[in-house]
């Protein structure tokens, strides 16, 4: 059986990516541990060839005093020890001049905010009390209703015998129970009984 030249090349364009990037991969490998060791060489020098005064300035700078630490850990707040537990994560506290702290653990630490009276927060205007005028136009069989919304204006029209009864008390339209038409189940036919 006899191949194609062009599924060979398919073949041989697949095998030649995969090699491609097999060696770039490598490259890329060699390339960080070089650098990685070209970074930090191996010191030749002893101990006794570096002068002193550097050797203190290094330790000095690689580690961080113990009086940063300690402002660190001032700064950051923690749990007062009589906090009550509020629910999960959350504690509540009174400091000795009355003012209430809410403390939260949070994945990053500790925050801590104070508690304001609910009289000072202002209550929130429920939205659904504004409602948009509708202008409502009489087409004869059918009605137009018309009114803005945030998205635009907004239109419909709706045949008389279709109103529902939001649409009828929009139009005036005294609403009034339906007389039962010919497919409620009081009037069926004579013979189908």
């Amino acid at each position: 059986m006899h191949v194609g030249t062009g599924e060979v090349n398919k073949k041989e364009r697949g095998i030649m990516k995969t090699i491609a990037l097999t060696l770039l991969g490598a490259a890329l490998a060699f390339a960080q541990t070089s650098t990685s060791t070209a970074a930090n060489p191996p010191s030749k020098q002893t101990d006794k060839a570096v002068p002193t005064v550097q050797r203190k300035k290094a330790a000095q700078s690689s580690k961080p005093s113990l009086d940063s630490k300690a402002k660190a850990q001032a700064q950051t707040p923690s749990i007062p020890a009589g906090a009550k537990l509020v629910e999960p994560n959350l504690y509540r506290f009174t400091d000795s001049n009355g003012k209430t702290w809410n403390y939260r653990q949070t994945p990053f630490g500790i925050s801590k905010w104070e508690e304001k009276p609910a009289a000072a927060q202002p209550v929130a205007e429920p939205t659904h009390a504004k409602t948009e005028p509708v202008v409502v136009t009489d087409l004869g069989d059918s009605y137009r209703f018309e009114k803005n919304t945030p998205f635009g204006r907004s239109s419909w029209v709706r045949k008389k015998s279709q109103l529902t009864d939001e649409e009828k008390t929009l139009a005036g339209v005294p609403t009034t129970p339906s007389d039962p038409g010919p497919n409620t189940a009081n009037s069926k036919a004579p013979g189908n009984q």
